[in-house]
């Protein structure tokens, strides 16, 4: 999204998530979206008729057994008479619709417009099952490709190419557990160690099953619109985006080892777009907190590295040795992340509300200390392909 560098795009004014588990068998996925929509107004202070604009978030459909859900799952939300549209794009979905969001209100053609998602994991059966019909019915049937092999691919190269042990890999996922515990919407909020970690089985060498985050459902949502409407409460705008999408196959992005699926060069991409629009030349500097996507850790480590928080270190080794921690000058994924839960289609909005809720002040017991009022947020989809960065600022 382009526009001044560093003015508003668009103001949050209400925000609103439900707790994560595994499964929520008293809801239908109508009803998460309207607890959620009906409970962002409420926090914005605002009435549904007041909302001129709705975008649906849902990736995947697969896992709901019914398709097209914006043909029956929006029916009596604020603003569905004026509905936008549907962000399909798995785990960007979300983050991507916020940014359409705010491009509706920047550009005068919306004065307020509410994003939601939700996500019933427990739907189906097998939510691997469910996520593989999304592939390729042909070629991707000759390899064994998915998120875990995907990411354990990635895994594997970055502690070749650093020289890394698996102990040091695992700083990342006991951080993001240590700070679930804090956080009532996580779904894993029991801490643990390094030896939990190397302990747990394997899944594809060298990821583990606790180096990746749970099966999980849930639902989010945001109200943004082109002026706060509570003068009490600290305002929370969003100042850059930047998306960068990859080509679709992974073996394309592969070779040579530097490639962008290793180094995260799309993720960079992506968020040099953000940092231009929000005025940031100094993104270590600058930003104060980051909430990214962060299914497996390997997903933290090399998104830390392309939103150049790092000042030129890896990723791994300044975690052990306590930067990005809650109590470090900045803070990464301090709700503990999608380590915690990942609801696939409401994640993106989640690291939204996260961020919003550290710059307004008001965490709880998950507050951090945040020494400069600016958060990043991001998002992945697909096969480490397509990106979205967000830049907030209080």
């Amino acid at each position: 999204m382009t526009g001044i560098p560093g003015r508003p795009l668009a103001h949050v004014l209400g925000t609103a998530q439900v707790p994560m588990r595994t499964r929520l068998p008293d809801y239908t996925y109508a009803d998460l979206l309207g607890r959620v929509a009906y409970k962002a107004i409420a926090d914005a202070e605002v009435e549904a008729r007041d909302v001129d604009g709705l975008i649906l978030a849902m990736s995947p459909t697969t896992p709901l057994g019914l398709d097209e859900p914006q043909y029956w799952g929006i029916a009596g939300l604020p603003g569905a008479h004026r509905f936008l549209g549907r962000v399909h794009i798995l785990a960007a979905s979300s983050l991507a619709a916020f940014r359409l969001a705010c491009s509706y209100v920047a550009s005068g053609r919306k004065k307020r417009v509410l994003v939601v998602a939700a996500d019933l994991a427990d739907e189906v059966p097998s939510l691997t099952g469910a996520l593989g019909q999304l592939h390729d019915p042909f070629t991707d049937k000759q390899v064994v490709r998915n998120a875990i092999v995907s990411a354990a691919t990635q895994m594997a190269v970055y502690m070749a190419r650093h020289k890394l042990s698996e102990r040091i890999m695992a700083e990342v996922v006991v951080k993001n557990r240590g700070n679930g515990v804090l956080n009532e919407y996580a779904q894993l909020r029991q801490a643990i160690t390094l030896d939990d970690v190397l302990n747990s089985p394997v899944m594809t060498w060298p990821m583990k099953r606790l180096d990746s985050s749970p099966r999980s459902s849930g639902a989010a949502a945001i109200l943004v619109g082109d002026e706060p409407v509570q003068p009490s409460r600290t305002a929370v705008t969003a100042t850059g985006f930047g998306s960068y999408a990859g080509g679709r196959f992974v073996g394309s992005r592969m070779v040579p080892e530097d490639s962008a699926y290793f180094d995260g060069s799309d993720l960079a991409e992506a968020a040099n777009r953000a940092y231009a629009t929000a005025g940031i030349s100094d993104p270590a500097e600058q930003i104060g907190l980051a909430e990214v996507y962060a299914s497996f850790g390997i997903l933290e480590l090399l998104s830390i590295e392309a939103l150049r928080l790092n000042n030129g270190g890896n990723a791994a080794e300044l975690i052990r040795d306590g930067r990005f921690h809650r109590n470090s000058a900045l803070p990464v994924n301090p709700s503990g992340g999608a380590t915690c839960g990942s609801p696939i289609s409401s994640t993106g909005l989640i690291r939204v509300i996260e961020a919003v809720t550290q710059l307004r002040g008001e965490a709880g017991d998950r507050q951090i200390d945040v020494k400069t009022p600016r958060a990043a947020v991001s998002a992945i989809a697909g096969a480490f392909q397509t990106h979205e960065v967000g830049i907030l600022e209080a």
